[in-house]
């Protein structure tokens, strides 16, 4: 079987089990044509993952979690392992990403991306499936917004001192934000 073949197949698995866990997201299909390398480097990804899962990650203040990518801010993007279910694997890939924990909790929505070699038509389609989620923070995490030192006022509370204890800072290229930026979600 091609890797066409294969990721058209993986692709239609990791919707269904998808399906199993959330209901009620619309699927969308696109077609991409791009140069011969990118679409190479898409067939080698397909071996180590089929879905890209982008993540609009809030605090319990409604901040979102944002990371830099070539210099813009966007939601952080996971790539859940072949062997990963989706949900397990993207909060992983998150975590990874991040330093922060997450309970993903709705599916926005999916697109089917088929992606062609626009220098030979010949060529079969290598499929991904581009997911969008909804997540929680699973603990407070990194704490951090827009680079300036955070405190945390509970916590000092709870210790019983009056000061503010300062929190652990993200990663760098990590950061919340109190509002999520229309250029930070994939379109498609």
């Amino acid at each position: 079987m091609s890797v066409a073949e294969g990721s058209r197949d993986r692709v239609e698995e990791r919707l269904v089990a998808l399906e199993e866990d959330y209901s009620g997201f619309p699927v969308n299909q696109t077609t991409l044509a791009v140069p011969r390398e990118a679409y190479e480097r898409t067939g080698e990804r397909c071996r180590r993952g089929i879905v890209d899962a982008y993540v609009q990650l809030y605090n319990e203040r409604d901040d979102v979690l944002l990371v830099e990518n070539d210099g813009e801010w966007v939601v952080p993007h996971g790539e859940p392992r072949a062997s990963e279910r989706v949900v397990a694997g993207t909060e992983r890939a998150i975590r990874d990403r991040t330093g922060v924990d997450c309970d993903l909790t709705d599916l926005a929505r999916v697109t089917i991306l088929g992606i062609r070699d626009e220098s030979d038509s010949e060529r079969p389609p290598v499929y991904r499936l581009i997911a969008v989620f909804t997540a929680e923070t699973d603990g407070e995490g990194p704490a951090v917004t827009d680079g300036a030192a955070a405190v945390d006022e509970e916590a000092a509370a709870d210790g019983g001192d009056d000061s503010a204890v300062e929190r652990e800072a993200p990663p760098d290229g990590v950061r919340w934000h109190p509002t999520l930026p229309d250029s930070a979600v994939p379109t498609h």
